[in-house]
């Protein structure tokens, strides 16, 4: 608590001797106005993180600011900082598929040595200010979290999959696995074509099952929130601009719960796994260039 003197108190005694008078430290006539500046220095860190991704809660913010939770939590409060919260809109269910492929994750639930070969990869969609439909598909690595790879069309087809696929060739090894939601008819062909040239082992998660396919699912969430649900687009290339900052800062210093606290790159970096560059983690179709 902050002490209040009188000025006319001030101009006769020092604040050494006032403090002796009333028996406390001098402190306290200090206390509450250097906690407002450290106060104010903090948020406005917050702000600037915030004009990134405003979704960071007090336990990620308190990571990157180095700082307690508690205290964060506090200047939060006391400058009516929030981070942005959406409801989800449910997801898009793409039908019966003619073939049948198997669900990988379920044959080999609780093996260590699937994690470092898993990669989890989903489809979704989201409109431009004129009501034009913008497609993203993205390539999850799960020992990491890395996003490898984000591409984003007009169309959804097999040639986006292949796309994504074909952008993380440098992450995809013989035998890793490739955990899809439920494959489309026209791109079930494709599909098979493609990792077969790869020799990866695709996985796909059983109809309407949400929670077969959870990291992709969060992702999806998460980038919605943080990127599509912020503010409306005119343009694809704006689209482009606030995705490509925002996968930045998501691979190279967004704190991960699973990570104990640390970005996915810093995870990778520490278990001596590859770097998730800018150039792999962003990428644009031709034709959506043209």
């Amino acid at each position: 608590m902050q002490l209040v003197v009188d000025s006319e108190l001030e101009t006769i005694y020092t604040r050494v001797q006032l403090a002796n008078a009333l028996d406390f430290s001098r402190a306290g006539f200090y206390y509450q106005y250097r906690m407002d500046i450290k106060d104010e220095l903090i948020r406005e860190k917050i702000d600037n993180l915030y004009k990134i991704d405003d979704t960071l809660g007090p336990k990620k913010l308190s990571v990157l600011l180095s700082i307690g939770k508690n205290r964060c939590q506090r200047i939060m409060d006391k400058y009516d900082l929030h981070p942005r919260k959406v409801k989800s809109n449910g997801w898009d269910k793409p039908g019966k598929a003619h073939i049948i492929f198997p669900n990988l994750l379920l044959e080999n639930e609780g093996s260590e040595k699937q994690e470092g070969k898993l990669f989890f990869s989903d489809m979704f969609e989201f409109k431009l200010v004129d009501s034009t439909t913008v497609y993203g598909c993205f390539i999850l690595k799960h020992l990491t979290r890395q996003v490898i790879s984000l591409i984003f069309d007009y169309t959804k087809d097999a040639t986006l999959l292949q796309a994504v696929i074909n952008n993380s060739t440098d992450f995809l090894d013989k035998g890793d696995i490739l955990h899809l939601d439920q494959v489309r008819q026209q791109s079930e062909k494709e599909v098979m074509r493609i990792t077969n040239e790869l020799a990866i082992l695709i996985s796909i998660s059983r109809a309407s099952t949400p929670t077969d396919n959870p990291f992709a699912e969060r992702f999806v969430g998460i980038f919605k929130l943080a990127v599509v649900h912020r503010q409306p687009f005119l343009t694809m290339g704006q689209v482009l601009d606030r995705a490509l900052e925002w996968i930045n800062f998501y691979n190279e210093t967004r704190p991960h719960e699973s990570l104990n606290q640390m970005s996915p790159n810093n995870y990778a970096k520490q278990v001596g796994e590859k770097n998730g560059s800018v150039l792999r983690a962003f990428f644009v179709c031709e034709k959506m260039g043209s």
